[in-house]
């Protein structure tokens, strides 16, 4: 006969094979929520009935021959003594899913503890049992075989699985300030203006254009005398003949 320590040491790889494939939920204390959600279990077979939270007594069921088969008082439980179906159970189908709360590998099978999202404010749930051949404890492998035909396991999204608040991404750095704009350098000093000068020859028009009007004139007989601040410009016969 096995000692318990080497029983112990064949059912911890059947424990830990089922929880690296199906990882557990946490629900709080009184099962009435999830504090860290596991994967997400799709239900592969029918006629699986689960048990109000709030039940006096844990709904079990076995799984056997293919089919989800419940416990005697378990099948007490699914009606009241009128014969009336018991509203505190809930029969669920392939396609439906839930969650794993629990796994408990005894001597003569696995047990895993499930449970139900809230349906009419009613969250259920049920412990399955795996059973083992009588007298022997089986690989993981056969283990598994066993239990995936009833139930796989959604991939479970890191952030969620996790149950930890993910950091923030970082805010976008600010803008980098724009660099003063220079202001327009100031415009070029005009060039300076050529001196105005005299040229004998030249007209009164041209004169006057360049020096404005005389502020006196003398008019002589042969000749005419313009008179400026600085200067006077004698015209014979309208040409500039003298600049004094």
């Amino acid at each position: 006969m096995a000692s318990p320590f080497v029983i112990g040491q064949t059912k911890l790889p059947i424990q830990q094979a089922i929880e690296n494939s199906y990882p557990l939920t946490k629900p709080s204390a009184d099962h009435k929520d999830i504090v860290t959600p596991g994967a997400v279990i799709d239900l592969l077979k029918d006629n699986l009935t689960m048990y109000s939270v709030a039940a006096a007594a844990p709904g079990n069921v076995t799984y056997e021959d293919g089919k989800f088969k419940a416990s005697g008082f378990s099948k007490l439980m699914n009606f009241h003594a009128t014969g009336t179906p018991n509203t505190t159970s809930r029969t669920f189908v392939a396609g439906e899913k839930f969650w794993l709360i629990g796994v408990n590998v005894r001597d003569d099978g696995a047990v895993l503890e499930f449970i139900s999202d809230p349906m009419n404010d009613i969250r259920y749930k049920v412990f399955v049992k795996y059973p083992f051949p009588k007298g022997t404890i089986p690989p993981p492998d056969a283990v598994m075989a066993m239990i995936s035909q009833t139930v796989k396991a959604e991939p479970v999204d890191n952030a969620q699985g996790s149950g930890a608040a993910q950091p923030a991404a970082p805010s976008a750095p600010p803008p980098a300030k724009m660099a003063d704009i220079a202001p327009p350098p100031p415009p070029a000093d005009a060039p300076p203006a050529a001196p105005k000068s005299i040229s004998l020859g030249q007209t009164k028009d041209q004169v006057a254009a360049m020096f404005g009007p005389p502020t006196k004139i003398v008019n002589l007989s042969t000749k005419e005398i313009d008179y400026y601040p600085d200067m006077k410009v004698t015209f014979v016969k309208g040409k500039v003949t003298d600049v004094q």
